[in-house]
């Protein structure tokens, strides 16, 4: 009995998370077309699931999406031009993450 009360628990906290987890993917592309528009920097789509994930990105016009954009382009201003750059933006508890994303090939974009 206590097996099958596991189960069932295993099993809503997967729906659950795997609810989230779609959110956050839409958020993150998002993310990825508005700093790709905005500042002209490609990132990886893994990239901005990273992001969103560590941000807490819940919202499309959020706190922690807009100020991730306009570290993102801050970094683009400054001539970065390696393969990753790293941002440091406020998540969605305003507490100070570091973020590193990874330049998109011109094939992925």
């Amino acid at each position: 009995m206590k097996l099958r009360i596991l189960g069932a628990l295993a099993l809503l906290l997967s729906v659950t998370g795997h609810v989230q987890a779609g959110d956050r993917t839409t958020v993150a592309m998002f993310f990825r077309d508005v700093t790709k528009s905005t500042c002209g920097f490609k990132m990886t789509p893994e990239s901005a699931i990273k992001a969103a994930a560590t941000l807490g990105m819940s919202d499309l016009v959020g706190e922690p999406v807009l100020s991730a954009v306009f570290a993102v382009c801050e970094e683009v201003k400054k001539g970065n031009k390696g393969k990753t750059i790293e941002i440091r933006a406020p998540d969605n508890r305003k507490v100070m993450r570091k973020v590193v994303l990874e330049r998109a090939k011109w094939w992925q974009a």
